[in-house]
C-alpha cells in the first residue's frame, strides 16, 4: 500500500495530504477551463482547488524560481468590514512592497532546501497573486480565532492563485487557487502577525504538494 501511494504522489505532485496519504482523484476529462493546457481537476490536495498534468511529476524537480507576488490587480469591493474604512482596504505601494515581502520570506523558509538557479532544466517556476480580499465568515479555520458565528465583523477572505511552469520548456504544468479567512483588521496595519501566518501557511503546503513531502 505504501508504495502504490508514493507512486501516485510521483504521477500526480500535487495530491500528498499533511498527516498521511488520501487516494487521489483525477476527473476522467480535462478540466473545462485548462483542457488546451492539459491540466486535469485533483481532489483532496488542501486547497479550494487545484489543477495538474497528468505528467508533471513535480517531486523531481531540485530549483526553483519564485517570482514577486502579484498584488497589482486585486479586486477589493466596495463593502468593506464593519469598523475599517476605504482607506484602510486600499493597497498603497507601501502596503504592497510589504505584502511582497513577507511572501517572499515565506517562500524562502519553505523551499529553502532547494536551489535557485531558475535557468536550468530541473527548474520550477512559481508565480502567484492575490485575486481577491473581501469581507468573509468566520469559521473554525479562521486565521486568529474564531469570532461568534454568524458574525462578519472583523473577518476578511483573501482569493490567492498559484502557478507552476517547467522552467525549460515554459509549460504550465498546475494551477491552485485557495481562499482564508482572517480575524483582525488584516489591511489596516502593515504585515500583522495574522498575514505572516497566511503566507507561512500557504508557502508551506505549497512547498508539501510540489515536493510530495
Amino acid at each position: 500500500m505504501r508504495e502504490i501511494c508514493s507512486s501516485l504522489l510521483i504521477i500526480l505532485g500535487l495530491v500528498v495530504l499533511l498527516g498521511g496519504c488520501t487516494t487521489p482523484q483525477l476527473k476522467e476529462d480535462l478540466s473545462g477551463e485548462f483542457a488546451s493546457e492539459g491540466l486535469y481537476k485533483v481532489k483532496n490536495s488542501g486547497f479550494a482547488e487545484a489543477f495538474v498534468r497528468r505528467d508533471a511529476s513535480l517531486p523531481g524537480y531540485r530549483d526553483v524560481a519564485i517570482e514577486p507576488l502579484n498584488v497589482s490587480n486585486i479586486d477589493i469591493p466596495n463593502t468593506v468590514v464593519e469598523g475599517t474604512s476605504r482607506r484602510d482596504w486600499q493597497m498603497t505601494p507601501e502596503r504592497q512592497a510589504t505584502l511582497q515581502s513577507v511572501w517572499a520570506e515565506a517562500m524562502n523558509r519553505a523551499f529553502s532546501g532547494y536551489g535557485r538557479a531558475g535557468d536550468t532544466a530541473n527548474s520550477l517556476r512559481i508565480t502567484s497573486q492575490l485575486v481577491r480580499i473581501a469581507p468573509g465568515r468566520p469559521s473554525t479555520t479562521t486565521i486568529g480565532g474564531m469570532p461568534p458565528l454568524g458574525s462578519s465583523q472583523d473577518v476578511v477572505e483573501i482569493w490567492a492563485e498559484f502557478r507552476l511552469y517547467d522552467v525549460a520548456n515554459g509549460e504550465l504544468l498546475g494551477v491552485i487557487r485557495d481562499s482564508r479567512t482572517l480575524t483582525s483588521f488584516a489591511l489596516s496595519r502593515t504585515a500583522p502577525a495574522t498575514v505572516r501566518q497566511l503566507f507561512g501557511s500557504w508557502a508551506s503546503l505549497l512547498h508539501t504538494r510540489i515536493s510530495g513531502r
